[in-house]
């Protein structure tokens, strides 16, 4: 069987330091899987690049409830719950542990639609960054974009929003991995000046798969965060393809995407961002409620119908920035318990041990030990 798919295919730069992603998130209810999505696009070069290799595509698809019409559509978006079965059969039909990162190398800028299109034609790179990240969602709601300045560098930050178990792994070394090809489309190469940080393990084929690269950047493993670090001189450099008339109408059409995501589905997403553009000041539950326009009740009632509460969207946001903190500061972890709103250490050292298996200490030594050896 002949199988092809042609694929025609937020907010603005902050000057204040964002906090890390954990290492692995707690794990999420189950409803979060319907509601998050991506474009189906990504689906179809994945399938494509499996069936390629002679791999059935009915044992790709089964249990998926992916249909090939949603694979040839440039507008059908797949939920989480469909984008994990897939990439779960995909990983136990196909034996490459590699397969995240060769997935990701083949994204090219088109491959992002409008979002794509309107990075490509910006002014420099600064622009097409702040581009990505303020219309993200059009593509993709499994991950949060985040860019702030820190220390004279310009950092992208990839947060996960959604566990989705070994799938969240391939789909995080998917996207580190697509950034280098971006680079390449944009720029022409991977300029010096950028280093990458990733919370994984160094994988035995990294060294392999660098090679499929003109150039490398440092990548440094077994951090808190997964981000890519770029000298904010960068930001300013001009790209290839800038056309500012093409710009301006992708990030029109990148608008008008943007307002057909339903605001259900928005819910969960935006109390995130709130909770984490607020660190370590975080507002209480009426505060948020206020902010997206919403009674209280109303407020408490939708987190409900989505099987989680603001408690523990708020412990979630907590524990990113416990991380940062524990691995980018010396303070005691009674001082991190006070900075994070908690009453004592005992609260905040239960509440860490429940997301992470591990008290804050203990958390703190792995991670000196960890880059010690590496």
């Amino acid at each position: 069987m002949v199988w092809s798919f042609r694929a025609i295919s937020g907010h603005h730069m902050d000057h204040h330091p964002h906090p890390n992603s954990p290492r692995e998130l707690p794990a999420e209810p189950e409803r979060e899987l319907d509601k998050l999505s991506a474009n189906a696009v990504y689906a179809a070069l994945l399938v494509e690049m499996l069936v390629q290799q002679g791999i059935p595509l009915a044992e790709l698809l089964a249990g998926t409830h992916i249909t090939v019409d949603a694979l040839r559509s440039l507008e059908a978006r797949l939920t989480a719950r469909q984008y994990r079965a897939l990439i779960e059969n995909a990983l136990r039909l196909c034996p490459d542990p590699a397969l995240g990162f060769k997935f990701g190398f083949q994204l090219k800028l088109s491959t992002h639609g409008f979002l794509g299109f309107a990075a490509m034609s910006a002014a420099s790179l600064g622009e097409a960054l702040e581009l990505a990240v303020k219309y993200c969602r059009t593509r993709f709601d499994f991950f949060a974009l985040e860019i702030f300045e820190q220390g004279g560098c310009v950092i992208l930050q990839v947060d996960e929003l959604l566990n989705m178990g070994r799938s969240s792994a391939f789909l995080l070394e998917s996207v580190m991995a697509s950034f280098g090809t971006m680079s390449i489309n944009l720029l022409g190469e991977i300029p010096r000046g950028v280093s990458i940080k990733r919370t994984c393990d160094k994988p035995p084929y990294f060294e392999a798969m660098e090679d499929w690269f003109p150039q490398r950047a440092p990548v440094h493993f077994n951090q808190s965060v997964n981000q890519l670090i770029f000298q904010k001189s960068l930001m300013q450099r001009r790209l290839n393809l800038s056309d500012p008339l093409a710009r301006q109408l992708a990030e029109a059409q990148c608008q008008r995407e943007l307002q057909t995501i339903q605001v259900d589905d928005d819910l969960l997403y935006r109390v995130h961002r709130l909770l984490k553009e607020a660190e370590p000041n975080y507002p209480k539950l009426d505060e948020v409620a206020s902010r997206l326009y919403l009674s209280s009740r109303t407020f408490k009632r939708r987190l409900q119908a989505e099987g989680t509460t603001f408690q523990s969207i708020l412990d979630r946001v907590r524990m990113h920035q416990a991380k940062q903190l524990l691995t980018g500061s010396r303070q005691s972890v009674d001082a991190i318990a006070s900075a994070l709103g908690y009453s004592d250490a005992s609260n905040f050292s239960r509440a860490f041990r429940r997301c992470e298996g591990m008290t804050p200490a203990r958390y703190r030594r792995e991670h000196v030990n960890n880059n010690q050896q590496h």
